[in-house]
């Protein structure tokens, strides 16, 4: 791996850190810029230098913590000349860095539907601590998790809170963002926005991200957090925020949804539904890794029957790979719904209570988009508060331009959308095969005009997009 060389801009975070004045360092700004790494970065230098620190480190979920914030520490260790078993250890029961001078390096989770009013955080005493993507946390959390430095700090350690996050319409937003573009902020607070230039990305990779559509290069590649149009977008961001919820209807029929990979970057992921809330999402075969699907076959079996949803009540991608799993799966005996993206629309799946939409679809994938994006738009389809990979879900619903000809509604194809995000948009498609499962059989309404409130799509339950029939994408 390449030797740590840190940009200007990754340089002031130091100096912000040896700064007496400041207790708060808040890293915002473009995608790629490395505020996870240059935090992990200040982390393990103070853990390296003073001798018994505790910088806790947190994610809203565990699972996703693993996934991203984890290896970061761990490459960024790799990078300054660390070496496993000399320099540190990491475990994963609990999930920690340990130094051979007593600090370490907990890796916490911060979820508000796990742990009410922040209670297992209360009892932390910690020198400083890290808290990544701090926009998907709520509020109480934040306030939670950062008030517990300064209680490890005998050895002169700074007392730091270190926040990393993207943009968004939140408390964020609200609380720091707008006060620091106002000049009203506290002087304890230090916000350091990082653009383009200070990205550690490849130019072609940039080149690619500024493809995406002009409101998310507008906020996440060129920090205009009050850049607000979407109409390029099926999916709404106040859609997803209006559906986050606490409750999970134990009694709810559940369904689950299954995206295959084999092997090289793209993820197996699976996604499982009580009623038409998206409950949890969970990667199965992760990036790099070789998993063959006859492993992922015996998984899911023991998943389903350990969260109460069955195979019969499952949707496995049946194309390519996929089609090798729904064979290792029925020579058991089970038989669960093969979703195959490109074939044609299912008259069967509907959102309950609303009349049907005089739109066609190109593809069954259109389809369930359309379905998912405008049942989240009505209030039907509810994401849980506590699920997790949530913002990169919302990210990749996000990604999915559409055109409309002649009253024939297309998305953007899985290769396109896998072009400009660089990845495979796994979790999406695992997410609408579960409502493919979970949007059928069509119920028995006498009163067909229910749901038909305006539409941001527009035409009330009628939604045919406006009057938009050129080309989107």
């Amino acid at each position: 791996m390449e030797p740590l060389k840190l940009k200007q801009k990754q340089a002031e975070v130091i100096d912000a850190a040896n700064d007496p004045a400041i207790d708060t360092i808040v890293l915002i700004g473009a995608v790629g810029t490395g505020k996870t790494d240059v935090a992990a970065h200040l982390v393990l230098s103070i853990c390296q230098s003073f001798p018994k620190t505790r910088w806790p480190v947190f994610r809203v979920n565990q699972s996703t913590a693993v996934e991203t914030v984890i290896p970061s520490y761990l490459d960024m260790a790799e990078r300054m000349g660390m070496i496993h078993g000399q320099d540190f250890v990491y475990t994963q029961k609990p999930y920690r860095i340990t130094f051979p001078n007593g600090s370490t390096i907990p890796f916490r989770e911060a979820d508000a539907t796990k742990d009410r009013g922040g209670k297992k955080i209360k009892g932390i005493n910690a020198t400083g601590n890290h808290l990544d993507e701090v926009d998907e946390f709520e509020y109480d959390m934040f306030l939670q998790a950062t008030s517990r430095r300064g209680r490890k700090n005998e050895y002169g350690q700074p007392s730091l809170s270190i926040l990393t996050a993207n943009p968004n319409d939140g408390w964020l937003k609200e609380h720091i963002y707008d006060k620091w573009k106002a000049g009203t902020l506290p002087k304890n607070i230090r916000v350091i926005e990082f653009d383009l230039e200070d990205s550690w990305q490849t130019e072609a990779d940039v080149a690619a991200l500024l493809t995406n559509p002009t409101w998310w290069v507008e906020r996440y590649l060129r920090n205009n957090w009050n850049y607000a149009d979407e109409d390029g977008s099926l999916f709404k961001s106040r859609h997803f925020a209006a559906s986050m919820t606490d409750d999970l209807d134990a009694e709810a029929v559940r369904s689950a949804g299954y995206d295959v990979a084999w092997k090289g970057v793209d993820r197996s992921v699976r996604a499982l539904l009580y009623g038409l809330t998206i409950a949890d999402v969970t990667v199965v075969k992760a990036k790099g890794v070789r998993m063959e699907t006859k492993e992922q076959a015996d998984w899911l079996v023991e998943d389903a029957g350990e969260n109460g949803y069955g195979i019969d009540n499952t949707a496995i991608d049946a194309v390519g790979i996929g089609g090798g799993m729904v064979g290792d799966l029925v020579t058991m005996h089970l038989n669960p719904y093969e979703y195959e993206s490109g074939g044609p629309p299912d008259q069967d799946v509907s959102l309950p209570g609303v009349a049907a939409t005089p739109l066609h679809f190109a593809d069954l994938r259109t389809q369930m988009i359309y379905l998912y994006a405008r049942g989240l738009e009505l209030g039907i389809i509810k994401h849980f508060k506590g699920c997790p990979f949530l913002k990169e879900l919302q990210k990749e619903a996000m990604m999915h331009q559409y055109e409309i000809t002649n009253k024939v509604l297309k998305v953007e194809s899985k290769q396109q959308i896998k072009k400009r995000l660089g990845v495979s948009p796994d979790l999406f498609d695992a997410v609408i095969m579960g409502l493919y499962v979970a949007l059928r059989p069509v119920p028995e309404f006498q009163d067909q005009d229910e749901g038909s409130a305006p539409s941001a799509f527009g035409g009330g339950a009628d939604p045919v997009f406006g009057d938009l029939y050129s080309s989107r994408i």
